[in-house]
């Protein structure tokens, strides 16, 4: 099972990120752009994990809390490789939370990525834009984002399309 720890965006706040996106889109000459229902904003990327090993996962999530907070989202940015995403403004629970949630996992045994954390919410992989077009860094209208708290998602192919479902203890 291929799993990671995220905060999933209710439906309102997946069609404030779909605007952005549609932005992109229009100008894009490629792109493999994420589907509506599949954003959020990864928190823990756990990888192939058996399934034996899911009542672990849930309880790092139970024993590191985080939420509800809200959150604003008002940049654009991007990764090596033309990963487009949206940043939030600084956030203390957001950092914190998911530095706490990182260790709990780590002590159950999971192994994560070593990188500094960069909270996002990807848009599109992969983006070339037409010369002429340069996506604006700033948003002109933030787009604020209330999280409940972190859930354990399975990501996986559902008839050819990725889908990220959120599993329950």
């Amino acid at each position: 099972m291929r799993l990671f720890v995220a905060l999933p965006f209710p439906h309102q706040t997946r069609r404030d990120f779909i605007l952005v996106q549609k932005q992109l889109q229009k100008n894009a000459i490629k792109g493999n752009f994420t589907a509506g229902g599949n954003f959020h904003l990864t928190l823990a990327f756990l990888g192939e994990v058996e399934e034996g090993r899911l009542p672990a996962a849930f309880a790092a999530l139970a024993s590191a809390p985080m939420g509800p907070f809200s959150l604003i989202l008002d940049h654009l940015a991007c990764f090596e490789g033309g990963i487009w995403y949206l940043a939030p403004r600084p956030c203390p629970l957001l950092t914190e939370g998911q530095a706490r949630l990182a260790q709990t996992l780590r002590e159950q045994g999971f192994q994560l990525e070593a990188l500094s954390y960069t909270p996002h919410v990807t848009l599109g992989r992969k983006i070339l834009f037409r010369e002429d077009y340069s996506p604006p860094r700033i948003l002109g209208r933030p787009i604020p984002a209330r999280s409940e708290g972190p859930r354990l998602f399975l990501s996986h192919r559902v008839e050819g399309e990725l889908r990220y479902d959120i599993l329950t203890p």
